[in-house]
């Protein structure tokens, strides 16, 4: 038996192996052409494929990517602390890619804007750009929690938008996390190896590590208030996304959720501070219930984590824990659409705006 499994992991770690070296090859068969972004002179890799995204969404390429300021770039900020900055207006995100991503990207690059263009509609990122500066490679994408224009509002609401709304990174697994609650953010605190307090019980556990598992409980647990249509748009193309994510061999992606709630009467605050904000104004989804209006955007982002050798390995070691992130392809997209379709309960009115 034991024998059989070690075979078993074996075949697997083959044909992850296999297939990264595929998507490896597929990537070197990239266009590139050479772009102006935020002044600087790029490498740009498929560039003929991104174009159609930034049409689509309307951005005029050179006042668009001239308004990238590579100096506010932070580390730390993205994924696996990568760099990572906003425009001036926050509606967009420049992000490095680590090395697998930007393989991963390069190889399906046209299946990825085929996909996000097309007349079903997509919640996946929007990529507007894939280049190479300085030695690191970067996306330019939209922002799916944009600031509301709260120098819009009301007079005497603003301090009650501000602190009206959470924030959450969520995969279905016990990776789901709170970012923000009642408008402040709650740093990341993990029980890693190394961090040997926090594995001795709540007790030996810092004020930030408990806020930081309260907002993990409480990202679980929370429901967001939507009307059936949305609900329904919400979880038939999340179901498309995850039927193109498994084709393509990719998991560990999250749907990022920005929640507003503020008070029904205040249609006003509504209309100037919230709506059409995102996406070309297809969002936020509005929906009323009661006295309350509630806003939601969201979108998924984090999309291009392949299915490697290293995550069969982790897939190993952690085979205690309990609705782990680390997973294969298909079940990982499964959880995913489950978990949004039961995430968004159909309760509110509809906007009829």
């Amino acid at each position: 038996g034991e024998r059989r499994v070690v075979s078993g992991a074996a075949e697997v770690t083959s044909k992850v192996v296999g297939r990264s070296a595929q998507r490896l090859a597929m990537s070197r068969e990239r266009t590139t052409t050479e772009l102006v972004v935020g002044g600087k002179a790029v490498e740009a890799f498929n560039d003929s494929e991104f174009v159609k995204i930034r049409e689509r969404y309307g951005l005029d390429e050179v006042e668009f990517l001239k308004s990238i300021d590579f100096s506010k770039m932070e580390q730390g900020g993205g994924k696996g602390g990568m760099q990572m900055g906003f425009t001036s207006d926050k509606l967009y995100i420049v992000k490095e890619l680590n090395g697998s991503d930007h393989h991963s990207l390069s190889a399906i690059a046209a299946e990825y804007c085929e996909h996000v263009l097309a007349a079903e509609g997509s919640l996946i990122a929007r990529l507007f750009a894939h280049f190479a500066y300085r030695g690191h490679n970067f996306v330019v994408m939209n922002n799916w929690m944009p600031p509301p224009r709260y120098e819009a509002a009301p007079a005497g609401l603003v301090d009650l938008l501000r602190s009206n709304f959470s924030q959450y990174d969520l995969k279905g697994c016990a990776d789901d996390k709170t970012l923000k609650r009642r408008g402040e953010s709650i740093p990341a605190v993990h029980k890693r190896v190394f961090n040997i307090p926090l594995w001795l019980g709540t007790l030996f556990w810092t004020e930030a590590r408990q806020t930081y598992y309260s907002g993990k409980l409480h990202a679980r647990d929370v429901a967001f208030h939507v009307s059936r249509a949305a609900h329904d748009d919400i979880s038939a193309k999340v179901q498309r996304d995850v039927l193109f994510l498994q084709k393509c061999g990719l998991m560990d992606y999250s749907l990022v959720v920005s929640y507003h709630v503020l008070p029904r009467r205040d249609a006003e605050a509504l209309d100037k501070v919230y709506r059409a904000t995102s996406d070309a104004g297809a969002q936020p989804y509005v929906g009323h219930k009661d006295k309350q209006t509630f806003v939601v955007y969201l979108g998924i982002i984090d999309f291009l984590q392949d299915w490697t050798t290293a995550k069969v390995v982790a897939n190993c070691i952690k085979v205690a824990e309990r609705n782990k992130a680390t997973i294969p392809p298909r079940p990982y997209g499964e959880r995913f659409a489950q978990f949004v379709k039961d995430k968004f309960v159909p309760t509110c009115e509809p906007d009829t705006h």
